[in-house]
């Protein structure tokens, strides 16, 4: 990610040149319009008229000052958000001076001249609405930083959940293996290596589905190392996984609590069955595992890792995606809807 677009992504202001931005704004801007029409005419003596006047110079306004504002955007970025509110709203009242005194030399009136009165009433009133509307981004903005650094925290802690619980279990397996099976000890280190690369990045990003599946691999390569019998995998995948763009380690914590909650409290063997498909504009990846009939842990650990994978669905796919969980008698599903579109010829 560049200055440029990293400046841009953190910068207050949104992007007023997205098509939904202006629709929103020209349809709020008439419904000031037309209320502040009632005020002024009531509704038994409401002017037709005075509203189609009124609303063709506002969104003349509000059409005008986005195009500004839309192209200057890359530039205001850069400055603090105080000096780049300033000018932002400066233009605003600018573009309102000009359509106004534009209205009065253009707009045929019984009475020659520029009414001075009117075109500062416009500009103090474009100014508070700006004022209004800026205030608003702002706040908006800060609190999606917020949320994030929020959700960053809750992901820190999940790392740091699994760091410990699974690191010193598998340590303690590869010292077990080295005497009997040298080989199989090294591949666990390996595997181990690969998965904890991607566990402490102090980032969070996106991965391709077939990435986000390598990882996993490896996380229940070691867990069936450390398991033995005890667990049976079954991966039911496609052999060629379709580019759908995932959270990086959204799959292991779900796999982490089939394990730790599902298979490893009980003494006989257990199975994760991991399969996944195309419904619709969404790709569905389903887990199932088996679980004692009666839970036997808490499941405090078990919620806070579906509540973070929750979380960073909601903020990297902007709701897009879902994970939805059942749990029966003697088994625990999850499935986790990616958004994607299949590519078409």
């Amino acid at each position: 990610m560049d200055a440029l677009t990293t400046k841009l992504d953190r910068f207050f202001l949104p992007d007023l040149c997205n098509s939904r931005a202006l629709v929103l704004s020209l349809a709020v801007s008439v419904g000031l319009v037309l209320a502040l029409t009632l005020l002024e005419t009531g509704v038994s003596s409401f002017s037709w008229q005075r509203f189609a006047i009124v609303s063709f110079f506002v969104q003349w306004v509000v059409l005008l000052s986005f195009a500004g504002l839309c192209l200057a955007r890359r530039w205001l970025a850069y400055w603090p958000a105080l000096w780049a509110s300033l000018m932002a709203m400066i233009w605003v009242v600018l573009v309102t001076l000009v359509v106004s005194i534009s209205g009065e030399l253009l707009w045929p009136e019984p009475v020659a001249g520029i009414d001075w009165l009117w075109v500062l009433r416009n500009g103090l009133v474009a100014s508070i609405f700006a004022a209004m509307a800026l205030r608003y981004f702002y706040v908006q903005s800060q609190w999606r930083w917020q949320t994030q650094a929020q959700l960053q925290a809750r992901l820190a802690a999940l790392q740091a959940h699994i760091r410990p619980h699974f690191f010193f279990n598998t340590l303690n397996t590869v010292a077990s293996l080295i005497p009997v099976d040298a080989e199989k000890a090294e591949q666990m280190l390996l595997d181990l290596a690969q998965l904890f690369r991607q566990v402490l990045k102090t980032e969070d990003q996106m991965l391709l589905l077939s990435q986000e599946v390598a990882l996993a691999k490896r996380y229940l390569a070691i867990e069936q190392t450390r398991l033995g019998d005890r667990l049976q995998v079954q991966w039911q995948l496609p052999d060629t996984l379709p580019a759908v763009p995932v959270p990086s380690l959204i799959l292991q914590p779900l796999l982490e609590n089939a394990v730790y909650h599902g298979v490893q409290p009980v003494l006989a063997p257990g199975y994760i069955v991991i399969d996944g498909q195309q419904d619709g504009d969404h790709y569905v990846i389903r887990i199932r595992n088996s679980k004692p009939a009666t839970d036997v842990v808490a499941v405090d650990g078990h919620q806070m890792a579906q509540d973070n994978v929750r979380a960073r669905l909601a903020m990297m796919t902007h709701g897009g995606g879902q994970l939805m969980c059942q749990q029966q008698t003697t088994e625990y599903r999850v499935s986790l809807r990616l958004p994607y579109q299949e590519e078409r010829a």
